[in-house]
């Protein structure tokens, strides 16, 4: 009876750690920031088939946690808002990332629930030209938060630097923050050709 008795509290503390392991809202799940375009609409909660084959991992309980949250845009294709830690950071293909600061930071949800959303932005981009014949990239991005604030970003492209095997093999593409201010002046003291 004894033995039956042990027997039975090792399998109910098996069933309640495995019940209380996982979690039902994909809190517990390690999403990459690089999966491929196929795997970033994939509710991984309803479909954990699919998790191995994106990539996608269960975090151990009360385990140290230093996963980035991701939300991609609508424009340009391929950009995202990637969160770590206490940061927001602004994410172009083959581009260093740019750290957006203010209240946008705590105004964007990435639970798994807002993973699957993409955030519906507008994105404005000029290729100007000054009196000095000098090429000037310029783009104002505006990005709407979960909280139904909207947040415009300016940014200004520069040349690329160093030669070609340099640009392609040891650095990434810079953007430059800029005031919108700054941004409106350039645009209106400027002809597009």
């Amino acid at each position: 009876m004894k033995s039956l008795l042990s027997l039975f509290f090792g399998l109910l503390s098996v069933v309640l750690f495995i019940g209380c392991a996982g979690s039902s809202d994909g809190s517990d799940l390690e999403v990459p920031t690089n999966m491929p375009p196929i795997c970033r609409d994939i509710d991984f909660v309803a479909q954990p088939d699919m998790r191995e084959m994106c990539g996608v991992r269960s975090v151990r309980y009360k385990a140290y946690r230093n996963i980035p949250q991701q939300r991609y845009l609508i424009k340009p294709k391929e950009t995202s808002l990637v969160k770590v830690r206490d940061v927001i950071e602004l994410r172009f293909p083959n581009t260093l990332p740019i750290i957006l600061e203010g209240p946008i930071v705590s105004e964007i949800q990435f639970n798994q629930d807002k993973r699957l959303q993409k955030i519906k932005n507008s994105y404005d981009y000029y290729e100007l030209y000054n009196e000095g014949n000098e090429r000037i990239r310029i783009f104002k991005m505006g990005i709407p938060t979960d909280m139904g604030t909207f947040h415009e970003f300016c940014f200004r492209v520069p040349d690329k630097l160093g030669s070609e095997r340099t640009r392609s093999v040891a650095m990434g593409n810079r953007i430059e923050a800029m005031t919108c201010e700054d941004f409106h002046r350039l645009l209106t003291h400027n002809v597009k050709k």
